[in-house]
């Protein structure tokens, strides 16, 4: 999918020409490509903003999705074996990540010399790569940036040909600098939505018609539903008592058939609601008094945007375990590795607000970090190549 932003006469107050880069392998790498993509336009009306969704192969796109989908949804422990071989033996990762970056690279090679970018940003790992493998050869002049969706950060996403790398956290930093020492890395803030943003959770629920008294958790499972969303369903359900009610409402995202278990049980609306793919997620995380999640990634960031306490329930292999593990140690969640440890987490948090307090506080001060002042910084940095009007 290609978008691109106009093109008024006059000189553009930011880079005059920005390439953002994703692919279409789960919806965090997207969404978060689509936040800046609209921020930069909003900062910088006379620039051309073009987004990208591709790693420059359309069949690879497809492989990759495919591919990625049934691996988390029928094989989940085998990306988690390979997820942590790369995270813990980085070295090991070099001559995959430079097969990798080759082919992608020579793929988006046409894109970047038809487009002559001041500057791309990927939120991709493998396209991060191709964008390093062309600065390697000269063919990227553009200044370019990694903007890392997840928690952790594994070797596919750092690379040493990249100016900048955008992580969000500090210890997510220290991960990269691990893989590429003394390379430009740098604490950001997430690249989420502008309607993630704090808001009255009486008036959220009012509008969504949920009932306004009474703990309600949303769950998510990501936009393909993975991970043992049912089982932690059945966990938060665990938790309620006949004084103290916990409703539950499940994001399945593209998830049908999760969607479709989930109404037959036959449980009213007020103490556990299905949502399909739905465009009212800020409205959701806002309605909530905790998000659970089971992937991470931009979920995690986006309910953390909203001011809302993340838990990682039952996290998937790779990625959502490391992010939970992390987000945990930066205070931002609270990491359930057990079925039983849901059920205890929400019974906890649902009987007492002062447990709620101290994660909700911490939500709302990595939600406030400014996400268009550092691309206005970004703006400072990017230099026109000689040749550009």
């Amino acid at each position: 999918m290609e978008l691109s932003g106009p093109a008024p006469d006059g000189p553009p107050e930011g880079p005059g020409h920005v390439l953002v880069l994703s692919a279409p392998v789960g919806e965090g790498h997207v969404a978060a490509a689509r936040a800046l993509a609209t921020r930069m336009r909003a900062l910088w009306p006379r620039a051309v903003v073009r987004e990208v969704e591709s790693t420059g192969s359309t069949a690879r796109d497809a492989a990759l999705a495919r591919s990625y989908a049934a691996t988390m949804r029928y094989v989940p422990g085998l990306y988690g074996v390979a997820y942590d071989a790369l995270l813990h033996a980085p070295r090991a990762a070099a001559p995959f990540k430079a097969v990798s970056a080759a082919r992608v690279g020579h793929d988006l090679a046409p894109l970047v010399e038809a487009e002559r970018p001041d500057l791309v940003v990927s939120t991709y790992p493998m396209t991060t790569g191709g964008l390093a493998w062309l600065r390697r050869r000269g063919r990227l002049p553009a200044r370019s940036v990694a903007v890392v969706t997840d928690m952790a950060v594994h070797p596919y996403w750092a690379w040493r040909d990249v100016d900048e790398t955008w992580t969000l956290l500090e210890s997510s930093r220290e991960q990269a600098l691990t893989v590429v020492p003394g390379a430009d890395v740098r604490v950001a803030p997430a690249a989420v939505d502008v309607r993630f943003a704090p808001r009255d959770r009486h008036a959220a629920r009012v509008d969504l018609g949920l009932p306004v008294v009474g703990f309600t958790v949303l769950v998510s499972g990501g936009s393909l539903g993975f991970g043992d969303v049912d089982t932690v369903v059945d966990a938060v359900l665990a938790a309620a008592t006949a004084d103290r009610p916990v409703r539950v409402v499940v994001l399945c995202g593209r998830n049908e058939r999760l969607r479709r278990d989930l109404e037959a049980r036959g449980l009213p609306e007020t103490t556990l609601r299905a949502v399909g793919w739905t465009d009212r997620v800020p409205d959701l995380i806002a309605a909530g008094d905790v998000v659970l999640t089971t992937a991470g990634g931009v979920i995690a960031t986006e309910a953390l945007a909203v001011g809302r306490p993340v838990v990682f329930a039952t996290p998937v292999a790779g990625h959502g375990r490391a992010g939970a593990r992390l987000a945990e140690q930066a205070g931002l969640a609270l990491a359930c590795p057990r079925p039983v440890d849901v059920t205890a987490t929400i019974a906890r948090l649902a009987a007492d607000p002062d447990a709620v307090a101290p994660l909700e506080a911490r939500a709302a001060e990595f939600g406030v970090r400014d996400l268009d002042a550092a691309l206005r910084e970004l703006a400072g940095r990017v230099r026109t190549p000689a040749g550009r009007p």
